[in-house]
């Protein structure tokens, strides 16, 4: 079964409901690939699964789980893993154990501290960025 053969709005409600599973369930990312083919099995009720479909499903940020890295982007906390975009509801006031969510869907990403501290982990001080659509790409 190919995304052709399915419904843009199933195929889009599948990977929302794949990547709010592997979160939820914490299901590791070895078994990210066999559970979205499930996934689509239980949908469309045949055997064969298209792998681009399924490598489509479970892509993260624009990151395929296997083959060449795009570009460098900013993720881990900062990136919401409902809606895959970095736009942060940060109050004027935050102070460290300020809860934080992400602007576009509400969903709680964590507390400003949390956040501050992983953006520092992956090199955010250090390096030119470039904001484009809810992600942060490095530039250099």
């Amino acid at each position: 079964m190919s995304r052709d053969e399915v419904s843009a709005l199933y195929g889009d409600i599948l990977r929302s409901a794949f990547h709010s599973a592997i979160i939820e369930e914490r299901i590791p990312e070895s078994q990210w690939r066999q559970f979205a083919e499930q996934m689509v099995r239980d949908l469309t009720g045949t055997d064969a699964v298209d792998p681009d479909f399924v490598e489509w499903i479970i892509r993260k940020s624009g990151r395929r789980v296997n083959g060449p890295a795009p570009p460098k982007y900013l993720d881990h906390k900062l990136e919401c893993p409902y809606c895959l975009t970095i736009r942060l509801r940060i109050p004027d006031d935050a102070r460290p154990e300020t809860p934080i969510s992400c602007d576009d869907c509400g969903k709680y990403l964590g507390t400003w501290d949390e956040l501050q501290t992983d953006f520092e982990r992956q090199g955010g001080q250090n390096g030119v960025f470039r904001l484009e659509k809810g992600r942060i790409q490095r530039i250099r």
